[in-house]
């Protein structure tokens, strides 16, 4: 396909121009995606019996048996960390294929690969995935958004020029990466899911992050795998502890929010609703505000809103188990600025950047 670039509208580009480019993106956008609607309709919701009592999912506070337990975390950059639940690999392993290899073409590899524990291959059959997946909702979302871009009178020169780039940088995403994608069926999409989590368990704390804080609507095949949802009851809460003990922050808010009682994914079923845990996860949120920044208003309602229904003696209790998190788990050092944004963006729940 050949490539419509929106990038050369300055700011000065007149509001007719725009609305020409537009359309040529509209008829780019119906060309690049005519016949490729592969993604499996949505899947319906499943009911959780949450089993796990609030205190269990809670970390605690006290020392582990251990050299590795007692050890605090160290900041630890995105991508590989080998998890408490992570498998042994051996030192030497087979190559992976190059990358942006058809993913249909080596899928039954990666996947044989992966069940047999190796890490490497775990994760890029995850990240392959998560890649094609999201090009998969691109192609369900982008026309519809176009056709919006390109109706909306009301918007300035200045947005129309930021939404112009929005639709080109999600365009350039898709076709850059269609040639990969291409051939994959609903039922090979299936296995993102299960990718998803052999990848957490082997260590990849992008695969826990994507795992933990799933949206059932973003689960392909979930309907016709309903034991995923059991999987997910049996794992999400484990994964969740090893890595906030690894420092991760993503993990940290994704608690926050399930104790909140957020119903944005399904830790919330696992976790139950808890004033005080949501007020301990917030605390420690706020201990780890990355330097030189303030914390956002909406940071602030929360744990006023969590503080206001704890006694004193609650709310005491709580910071000093955030503090000890703070310390323990994260080596008292604050997170980077846009850590938990990049981490959010990298699963495809998470969908394409914003205007």
């Amino acid at each position: 396909m050949r490539t419509v670039s929106l990038r050369r509208l300055g700011a000065l580009v007149s509001r007719s121009t725009i609305f020409v480019t537009l359309a040529l993106v509209a008829v780019a956008i119906a060309a690049f995606y005519g016949g490729r609607r592969t993604a499996p309709a949505p899947g319906q919701g499943a009911d959780i019996d949450a089993q796990e009592k609030v205190e269990n999912a809670a970390i605690s506070t006290k020392g582990k048996s251990g050299a590795a337990a007692a050890k605090p975390a160290s900041v630890q950059a995105p991508g590989r960390r080998m998890l408490d639940s992570a498998a042994s690999n051996a030192s030497a392993r087979a190559p992976l294929p190059a990358a942006g290899t058809q993913l249909k073409s080596i899928l039954a590899d990666l996947k044989a690969r992966a069940d047999a524990g190796d890490a490497d291959a775990a994760s890029r059959l995850f990240k392959d995935m998560e890649t094609c997946a999201q090009v998969q909702r691109l192609n369900q979302i982008m026309p519809g958004m176009a056709n919006n871009v390109l109706n909306n009178n009301s918007a300035n020169t200045q947005r129309q020029g930021r939404m112009l780039d929005f639709v080109q940088r999600n365009l350039d995403f898709a076709q850059s990466n269609a040639a990969m994608c291409a051939g994959l069926s609903a039922d090979d999409m299936a296995n993102l899911v299960p990718a998803t989590l052999e990848a957490a368990q082997l260590g990849d704390a992008q695969a826990a992050n994507c795992y933990v804080g799933a949206n059932l609507n973003n689960w392909p095949g979930l309907v016709n795998n309903p034991q995923w949802v059991q999987d997910y009851q049996s794992n999400a809460l484990n994964l969740a502890n090893s890595a906030l003990q690894q420092g991760d922050w993503s993990m940290a808010m994704l608690m926050t929010q399930a104790y909140g009682g957020s119903s944005r994914n399904m830790l919330n079923q696992l976790t139950g609703t808890s004033a005080a845990q949501a007020y301990t996860y917030a605390k420690l949120m706020s201990l780890g505000q990355p330097t030189g920044t303030q914390q956002s208003q909406r940071s602030t309602n929360a744990l006023s809103n969590f503080s206001s229904q704890l006694t004193p003696d609650q709310i005491q209790a709580a910071d000093q188990q955030a503090q000890q998190m703070y310390q323990q788990y994260f080596n008292s050092t604050p997170r980077q600025t846009g850590q938990i944004a990049n981490a959010t963006q990298a699963c495809q729940s998470g969908g394409p950047a914003g205007f």
